[in-house]
């Protein structure tokens, strides 16, 4: 079978997408600690704000029962707190909280002096044209993301 520069591009991309997840988690995350559950949950929170328990557990793929442990581990360790839901005053919210928000910023500082550090290594041409893939790469990114808050795929 003949390979075109369609599927060198898939394999490309796939490649750098696994590597840089990997990366992701083992280097530039700086977790503090917090296990990749945790450290999805805050993700979520600080990219879509507050949620209910089930709607976040359902959303991470999760059981209800898991989750509300996981929430209740994070408020202990102040990065996450309830708050009462403005559509329903029965129900509450669970949002980050102002340590997860300081937290959440810190890691932000760590991760972009880290890349940084590694883009200054590079040319000038190449900084370019990395921040050109980049702009690409981010549609593709928020493509990946609507599949996957719209899919009903597990990790079973």
């Amino acid at each position: 079978m003949i390979s075109t520069p369609a599927d060198s591009s898939v394999e490309a991309v796939s490649a750098m997408l696994v590597a840089s997840a990997d990366l992701m988690w083992r280097h530039l995350a700086d977790r503090k600690g917090l296990s990749a559950s945790a450290t999805l949950v805050l993700v979520r929170l600080n990219r879509e704000g507050p949620m209910r328990v089930t709607a976040l557990a359902e959303a991470e793929g999760a059981s209800q029962s898991g989750m509300t442990q996981l929430v209740q581990r994070l408020e202990s360790q102040g990065l996450l707190e309830r708050c009462s839901d403005p559509d329903d005053g029965r129900a509450c919210l669970v949002k980050v909280s102002e340590g997860g928000r300081r937290l959440w910023e810190e890691r932000a500082v760590v991760r972009k002096q880290r890349i940084s550090a590694l883009l200054a290594e590079l040319p000038e041409d190449d900084q370019t044209t990395l921040w050109l893939a980049a702009q690409v790469a981010a549609r593709l990114v928020d493509q990946m993301r609507e599949i996957a808050d719209t899919s009903d795929i597990t990790d079973d």
